[in-house]
């Protein structure tokens, strides 16, 4: 049963990250306009940070695509450290460099996070 819930998080984790990554990576008017938003807050160029985003969530996608097929434990911390500190950093940038932080993107940040504290107590 343990399994089936680890691989489960494993493949609810690729497929947000994958949602995410695409429209950053297309450059989707919705993302540029909330990458703008960062621009003044973090004075990098949007497009520059919305395509590092984009490509780190993709690569995150295929770490833990990698990770659930080989379950290596070392791979496997460090995909979840890395979710981690993405979703952290996501909190950051929400509540700190938009104007007002969107309430669905928190809650996604939160419960990756959870997810990731879980995981990284339970990788053995």
């Amino acid at each position: 049963m343990k399994n089936i819930i680890n691989q489960v998080i494993n493949t609810v984790i690729i497929l947000i990250m994958t949602f995410f990554a695409i429209p950053k990576l297309l450059g989707k008017p919705q993302s540029v306009e909330g990458f703008k938003q960062f621009e003044n807050a973090i004075h990098l160029d949007a497009n520059f940070f919305r395509i590092f985003t984009g490509i780190s969530e993709l690569g995150l996608a295929f770490l833990f695509l990698f990770f659930a097929i080989n379950k290596n434990q070392i791979l496997g911390k460090i995909a979840f450290s890395f979710l981690l500190i993405t979703m952290i950093t996501a909190l950051g940038l929400e509540f700190f460099a938009r104007p007002e932080p969107k309430l669905i993107l928190v809650i996604i940040a939160v419960i990756l996070s959870f997810l990731t504290i879980y995981r990284l107590k339970t990788i053995k």
